[in-house]
């Protein structure tokens, strides 16, 4: 198993929270019902929301998703541990086993007004990323010759 990607993404949490309460109908949006709500019925804390927002956003770029994410599709849920995991459904899930994926590493943390989640992508599937011997072709192709890269022509 490889790293197909990473992401990680910050959330400014009175940021988020003035624009749902601007935009009330933007939660439902992005958040499904179970996120929103804590077990006992009660609405999260805006640094909770805020972040199970942020990992969607890491999520996105840890699996290279193209283009518009469905939120609803990819769904933050404890795991047995009780650690932050991902339920994946609709294009977001095939888009996931279209590259290979396995597993999916959540971390979450607070600090403050700010959250921070990073997510780690494993499969079986090429890595996302070009990897450093594309880079390092790419360096010593272009940037480190004289010609700036550009073929000399007679």
């Amino acid at each position: 198993m490889a790293i197909l990607g990473i992401g990680t993404d910050i959330a400014d949490v009175p940021r988020f929270a003035e624009h749902i309460e601007r935009v009330p109908e933007l939660l439902d949006r992005l958040l499904t019902p179970a996120e929103q709500l804590k077990r006992n019925g009660k609405r999260r804390t805006d640094a909770s929301l805020a972040a199970r927002f942020s990992a969607k956003e890491a999520l996105k770029k840890a699996i290279g998703f193209p283009g518009w994410l469905p939120w609803q599709s990819a769904e933050v849920v404890p795991a047995r541990s009780g650690a932050p995991s991902f339920r994946l459904r609709g294009l977001v899930l095939e888009h996931f086993r279209r590259i290979g994926g396995t597993n999916i590493h959540l971390s979450i943390t607070h600090d403050a007004d700010l959250t921070m989640t990073f997510v780690i992508a494993e499969g079986e599937g090429p890595s996302l990323s070009p990897g450093i011997e594309g880079i390092a072709e790419h360096f010593s192709h272009s940037m480190y010759r004289p010609d700036g890269g550009r073929e000399q022509t007679s």
